[in-house]
């Protein structure tokens, strides 16, 4: 069983799909929303955890942002910076523990769809809230906990309501559920190689928000992304109908909560 969470194996894979600006889905509907959320970035400095090959990076410093992207992969590192740019710093870093950066350092830190990849998330919250500016802002998107849930979760149709809808099996229960990268060549495999198969780690919504809490982090807003395919054919109505209905992402701004330094009272400005 694969136990270090980098993306070493799957580096050339992962940057043939997103490529210089993001793949379909961050073009389309994740990057527009993220952006309008943030504001002017420019002079911002902004930190990306879990950065990949750098594609919201690169987006980043377009805005005029001072970035600083890492990530746990060497060889997700070593082609985020084929892109030549002076305005970001790319580390290879654990977002468990983030030492060399100094506490409250920037004004933003994102996170898009790299929190499902690491595994002890409070301790990545930990260092969120030791980073984070006073009046800075955490936004993280994740695959929606809970409709999509890999293994767990598939679209079916009832014949008789004409109706398409989402089937959940498990989403309580904290899960840590193998990827396959390349479907292909393992169906040809008897076994999984580290190079196939990636890991996620589903947690419900619950548990985001204990970890969250444990280190006086709040969720200020909360945006559901819905895809934005249309589509053809005898199903299309019942399809586009529960593609408007069930989100497929779930984007989160998260604030510090201002702790009383004279008492043991917490408040919080939103």
């Amino acid at each position: 069983m694969k136990t270090n969470t980098d993306w070493d194996a799957q580096a050339k894979w992962y940057d043939g799909i997103v490529g210089e600006k993001g793949s379909y889905y961050h073009h389309e509907v994740i990057i527009p929303t993220l952006l309008k959320e943030m504001g002017n970035l420019e002079n911002q400095s902004v930190l990306d955890l879990g950065c990949g090959q750098g594609f919201f990076c690169r987006i980043l410093s377009e805005k005029k942002a001072k970035v600083v992207g890492i990530d746990l992969s060497q060889e997700l590192i070593r082609l985020a910076k084929k892109y030549p740019n002076d305005r970001i710093q790319y580390y290879v870093a654990n977002a468990e523990e983030l030492s060399f950066l100094h506490d409250e350092m920037f004004d933003f830190i994102v996170s898009i769809l790299s929190l499902g990849n690491m595994r002890d998330l409070d301790k990545v919250f930990r260092e969120v809230a030791r980073l984070l500016k006073t009046t800075g802002k955490f936004y993280f998107v994740i695959i929606h906990p809970c409709f999509r849930i890999p293994r767990q979760s598939q679209w079916e149709y009832d014949d008789n309501q004409k109706l398409q809808y989402r089937r959940i099996q498990r989403y309580l229960s904290e899960l840590e559920i193998p990827i396959i990268t390349h479907p292909g060549k393992v169906s040809r495999q008897k076994e999984l190689q580290d190079q196939d198969y990636t890991i996620m780690f589903h947690r419900p919504l619950s548990v985001i928000m204990k970890h969250l809490k444990n280190h006086n982090l709040l969720i200020s807003n909360l945006i559901e992304l819905t895809s934005n395919k249309v589509s053809v054919g005898k199903r299309a109505k019942a399809e586009n109908q529960a593609r408007k209905e069930i989100p497929l992402f779930l984007l989160a701004e998260v604030v510090k909560k201002e702790v009383s330094r004279n008492s043991n009272l917490v408040n919080h400005k939103l």
